[in-house]
């Protein structure tokens, strides 16, 4: 093996490995967006559970806001949308119509 060849190999390898890093480094940061996104989505439907159960949802999460918006429409049902934004600026909404009638037993 010449010197020529022995660096032609380290040239092929190091270009191997860096292709290796990147795919790493990408999966890395697709499972911390997912896990992100998964964190907001579950923010959001203990925010609604406990807007459509009628209570004041507490805040618990540091960097993330949740808003709960409620809309009476005119078919008598309640809308209820409750919107989380991530540290990261992810946001989510999530919508619910609930019958306030059925729930009280009217």
């Amino acid at each position: 093996m010449t010197l020529l060849e022995a660096l032609v190999a380290l040239v092929v390898l190091g270009i191997g490995a860096t292709g290796f890093l990147g795919f790493f480094s990408q999966s890395a940061r697709a499972a911390q967006n997912a896990a992100e996104w998964t964190r907001t989505v579950a923010y959001a439907e203990s925010g609604m559970e406990s807007a459509t159960l009628g209570a004041t949802p507490r805040d618990t999460l540091a960097g993330w806001i949740r808003s709960i918006d409620t809309r009476v429409r005119p078919d008598g049902l309640t809308e209820l949308a409750v919107t989380v934004t991530s540290p990261r600026g992810v946001r989510f909404t999530l919508r619910r119509l609930v019958d306030d009638s059925a729930r009280s037993g009217r």
